[in-house]
């Protein structure tokens, strides 16, 4: 796994050899500076080129290192995530075959513009494409020999070509279980997370599931309130049944949850979807209105829009996440769908056979 420096003890610890590629550049302060986050967070909702933006540079970054190393090693086979960009360029130096491994609900935009080069040119951001034409990457249907899409039928905004449906399994490293996880639960757990944004875009950000939780912690419910070091400080003093924690993995907290509310980070949604755990969805940025309307609608979930959220919508939507005769089903029957599809170790004979058909 070639990853930048920040990330090789998440794939060393995973028992995984790394590859450190792209020194320099960081991710997240890239994207910071590129959609003007601040203390009030952003002005307003980031265009596809303020996203892409970041992207590129790490793309840059990652090139220089990995291209070497890449043409000495001679792979059979890249796969990578879609918004890796130093992948295609990488896999036509090297003449293997490009597959990407989606995360969530694809966006339209990008991704459903992979049908012509045409509307890829005419589409996609002008600083991505002067980035693939200067590596002469090819452009539309040809971009990648196949597509691993571990998103349910269900939360598809854009069926992409050469798809190959996979099973979502959650993966968010190891950790100690604490022992509170263990004991039995007395009251409905009701989690409530949003994601690594909180770390970079200021405490304004964090309105929205601290609201949630004033609304709920005089429910008879237990609340995990999975927000981070900043959470943390700003709930402060917590009453009984609201228990303010660290990060930790969804993979370990999901299977004792009733309900999830979070902002709809594909990864947060598909962790909640494979344990057929029912989720309310506050769409804040980039996919995340998208992917909550296909979850709505898919019935396995609600939305609120941010202006929609008070302390009165927070307990409507919760108490039909816990006691609904509709979602908690179609939750389940999400789940169901989903462990039905093939697990990694089916998908390894596919990527061997393209990489067998490529010799």
């Amino acid at each position: 796994m070639a990853v930048q420096p920040t990330l090789v003890g998440d794939v060393t610890a995973a028992g995984l050899p790394a590859v450190e590629v792209g020194r320099g550049p960081d991710f997240m302060s890239e994207l910071k500076k590129s959609i003007g986050g601040g203390k009030g967070g952003p002005a307003a909702a980031p265009s596809i080129e303020q996203i892409v933006v970041p992207h590129i540079r790490i793309a840059e970054a990652v090139v220089a290192d990995l291209l070497p190393f890449a043409r000495n090693w001679s792979p059979d086979l890249v796969v990578a995530d879609p918004a890796a960009f130093a992948a295609p360029i990488v896999a036509r130096a090297v003449r293997a075959p490009l597959v990407l491994h989606t995360w969530g609900p694809m966006p339209d935009q990008l991704w459903g513009d992979l049908t012509s080069e045409r509307a890829v040119r005419e589409n996609w951001p002008k600083d991505l494409v002067a980035f693939l034409d200067k590596w002469n990457v090819e452009l539309g249907p040809e971009y990648a020999a196949l597509v691993v899409d571990p998103c349910p039928d269900e939360l598809l905004a854009i069926r992409m070509a050469k798809r190959q449906a996979a099973r979502y399994v959650p993966y968010n490293g190891a950790a100690v279980t604490p022992d509170w996880l263990e004991e039995p639960r007395r009251r409905p757990r009701v989690c409530i997370t949003w994601g690594t944004t909180s770390e970079f875009m200021g405490a304004d950000v964090l309105k929205p599931p601290l609201l949630a939780i004033e609304a709920l912690a005089d429910l008879d419910v237990e609340i995990v309130a999975a927000l981070g070091k900043a959470g943390k400080e700003l709930l402060g003093e917590t009453r009984e049944q609201v228990r303010a924690v660290d990060w930790m993995p969804l993979s370990m907290l999901m299977p004792t949850c009733d309900a999830l509310i979070s902002q709809g980070g594909p990864g947060t949604v598909l962790a909640a979807v494979a344990h057929g755990v029912p989720q309310l969805v506050v769409p804040q940025m980039s996919a995340q209105p998208l992917g909550a309307e296909l979850l709505t609608a898919s019935g396995a979930g609600l939305t609120l829009k941010p202006d929609a959220l008070t302390a009165g919508s927070v307990v409507e939507a919760v108490a039909e996440l816990l006691d609904g005769h509709s979602v908690r089903p179609a939750a389940r029957t999400l789940a169901e769908r989903n462990a039905a599809r093939p697990d990694p170790t089916q998908i390894v004979p596919v990527l061997k056979e393209l990489a067998d058909a490529n010799r």
